[in-house]
């Protein structure tokens, strides 16, 4: 019974098939942490086309980082924010935006949903947002120096005493 409702799912859903076929291979698949270490920075054009052939790009796609950054081998990859993807593109992993063996960014911590999205413009260009925070502080600073010599009120109350005469209780004589 349960097979037979899997496999009129994967029938009916046409992309339903290969997302069970990636999740039955990233199941049973190992990955290990010396897989994802880059390996050491290419020089020669048969080093730059294995290192495209291992990060599942084309030799034409395939940019590294320059050299004094120290990320090795791994591709430059366009800084996309997870934010600007097609959000109706049936991804593998939907939650996270992306596609199995994919590489990722590496300053993927930087653009997640929750974060920063380098990709966008800003709604307002900077000079514009200079523009108008000097503009607030700077007319706040001038009123308080036009106003400075213009108090509301007297510093102090006036003196409330209780009846005339003395106003001390010690040596009443």
């Amino acid at each position: 019974m349960a097979s037979a409702l899997i496999r009129k799912a994967l029938i009916s859903n046409p992309n339903g098939f290969r997302k069970a076929i990636g999740l039955f291979y990233n199941a049973n698949r190992n990955h290990w942490n010396y897989q994802y270490k880059p390996g050491p920075y290419p020089r020669t054009p048969e080093e730059r086309a294995a290192a495209a052939k291992k990060y599942g790009l084309t030799i034409e796609e395939y940019q590294p980082y320059p050299e004094d950054m120290c990320y090795g081998d791994y591709p430059r990859l366009p800084d996309i924010g997870t934010d600007s993807k097609d959000p109706y593109y049936p991804y593998d992993y939907p939650d996270l935006k992306r596609n199995f063996n994919e590489p990722i960014h590496a300053r993927q911590e930087i653009f997640g949903e929750d974060r920063y999205d380098i990709s966008m413009r800003p709604r307002f260009p900077l000079w514009y947002q200079w523009m108008w925070f000097l503009g607030v502080v700077g007319g706040s600073f001038a009123l308080y120096l036009f106003l400075e010599d213009y108090k509301f009120g007297r510093p102090v109350t006036a003196k409330q005493y209780p009846q005339e005469g003395p106003h001390y209780l010690f040596c009443a004589k």
